[in-house]
């Protein structure tokens, strides 16, 4: 059974986008206390408050691909062969394009918030600048782009998932409020844990399923 794709981004893609686009515009000025403002950082970002907002309209087109690609483990075991040995193979493939623009509604949660009064203002800034530089959530595969003209700033939430107008189900994964940097560093000894560091919940999506078949999926937003 092939793994099906997520309709949009997730709290923890979209947290992991803005750490790496931190630790690529900022962490060079850090290098002599990096860990002290590592710790720092990441602490707000993965506090965060994340609400996602889908298009108007989604589809997904599903594909499958037949193709011939290197056998590395024929080729080790036999080194005296005149030519390279190769396999068949099959991928599985599903794209996702989400016509109109994706919401995605970021703020501090209470805690947060009292204790970085004096720095929300810089905090939301911050935020801004980082999202401008971010073009991808996940695999490299996608590609979306930052609307400041679209951007808002306001003291609610200017939406909020309700499971009574939600007709779809997503999982959607999130840090705990425990985890640390050097548990989703891949350079730390430290490692992650699920239910423990990466939170895995239902995500309720205003998607209505509006046709389908063997090939695509087409979604309307209420």
């Amino acid at each position: 059974m092939a793994a099906r794709s997520n309709l949009v981004p997730t709290p923890y893609t979209i947290k992991m986008a803005l750490l790496k686009a931190l630790l690529e515009s900022q962490g060079k000025q850090y290098q002599d206390n990096f860990d002290t403002w590592i710790e720092r950082e990441f602490t707000w970002i993965r506090d965060l408050q994340i609400y996602i907002l889908p298009p108007e309209q989604l589809v997904v087109n599903r594909n499958g691909y037949k193709l011939r690609y290197f056998d590395q483990i024929t080729d080790k075991a036999d080194k005296s062969r005149t030519t390279r040995p190769m396999q068949d193979g099959f991928v599985f493939r599903e794209w996702i394009h989400l016509q109109g623009e994706l919401q995605i509604c970021v703020g501090m949660n209470e805690d947060v918030s009292n204790k970085l009064q004096d720095n929300q203002q810089n905090k939301l800034q911050e935020l801004t600048q980082l999202f401008a530089q971010i073009n991808y959530f996940g695999k490299k595969g996608c590609f979306f782009q930052y609307l400041p003209n679209r951007t808002q700033t306001t003291n609610q939430p200017t939406f909020i998932p309700n499971p009574n107008d939600s007709f779809t189900i997503q999982p959607m994964d999130d840090f705990s409020s425990k985890t640390t940097f050097n548990r989703i560093n891949p350079f730390s000894k430290d490692k992650a844990q699920l239910d423990k560091d990466r939170i895995i919940k239902p995500g309720f999506l205003p998607l209505k399923l509006r046709s389908t078949s063997a090939r695509y999926d087409f979604y309307q937003r209420d």
